[in-house]
């Protein structure tokens, strides 16, 4: 594909999935901003726009061996089901640590450091909506996306009407939430930057906390850019046929 300043990021990142790493070095979001292009996401990083195109250029001849091309023509059933056994479980399983570190860190050096109580309380929000959100999503909207092309659809929850444009509108807009509350935790954090003398519980915590996030930027491009778009054009196509002429 051509990569131009007006090319829409997640364009890139679904195109040449090559690209992400190089994404996640510049800062440019792909995932809940994927939509802004590379020129406005550039503008927004304060970042230079020809060197970052000509970076990105060279991922190009590799946009055919990445596992992630995979998801683009796979079945919405397996996408669904691996979202949730590598994305889902990874979340479960980083949350429940920097719980446990959050608590270690906050007994250990919260007399001398009041800012991480102040910390510790944003990350205990971020955790039970993000856990909310992971749980609506396997038990209302995955079951749905599943089971379209099969003829056999389970309902989806009232307020949608039969239809799957709110509930994907509903995660898509928890998303966006989820990458302002990431936005908050490494302004709070410097970066993920723990103070010269941090002990090795909170180098850990934070190193935690800035795995999950590399994880939720794929996690999410993955919903939005990939099974979302191809969820609803599949519901498209399903209404369209059922029409009588």
């Amino acid at each position: 594909m051509l990569i131009a300043p007006e090319t829409p990021v997640r364009d890139i990142a679904v195109a040449i999935p090559s690209t992400i790493p190089a994404l996640e070095r510049l800062g440019i979001d792909y995932c809940c901003g994927g939509q802004h292009t590379l020129a406005e996401a550039c503008a927004n990083r304060n970042i230079a726009l020809t060197p970052a195109i000509e970076e990105l250029e060279q991922y190009q001849q590799q946009e055919g061996t990445p596992a992630e091309m995979h998801w683009i023509h796979a079945p919405l059933k397996e996408l669904t089901e691996y979202i949730v056994q590598k994305h889902h479980a990874y979340t479960r399983r980083q949350l429940a640590l920097i719980d446990d570190l959050m608590a270690k860190v906050e007994k250990r050096h919260g007399a001398d450091h009041l800012e991480l109580f102040h910390l510790g309380k944003v990350v205990a929000v971020f955790a039970a909506e993000l856990r909310h959100h992971t749980e609506c999503e396997e038990a209302n909207l995955f079951p749905y996306i599943a089971a379209l092309g099969t003829g056999c659809l389970p309902e989806l929850p009232a307020p949608a009407k039969g239809s799957l444009t709110m509930p994907v509108t509903r995660m898509m807009t928890d998303h966006d939430q989820t990458g302002d509350e990431l936005r908050t935790l490494r302004a709070l954090t410097k970066n993920y930057t723990p103070p010269t003398a941090a002990c090795a519980s909170w180098r850990g915590l934070y190193r935690a906390m800035e795995e999950l996030e590399a994880d939720l930027h794929r996690h999410i491009h993955l919903e939005n850019n990939i099974l979302f778009v191809r969820a609803l054009e599949q519901a498209r196509e399903q209404s369209t046929a059922s029409d009588p002429a």
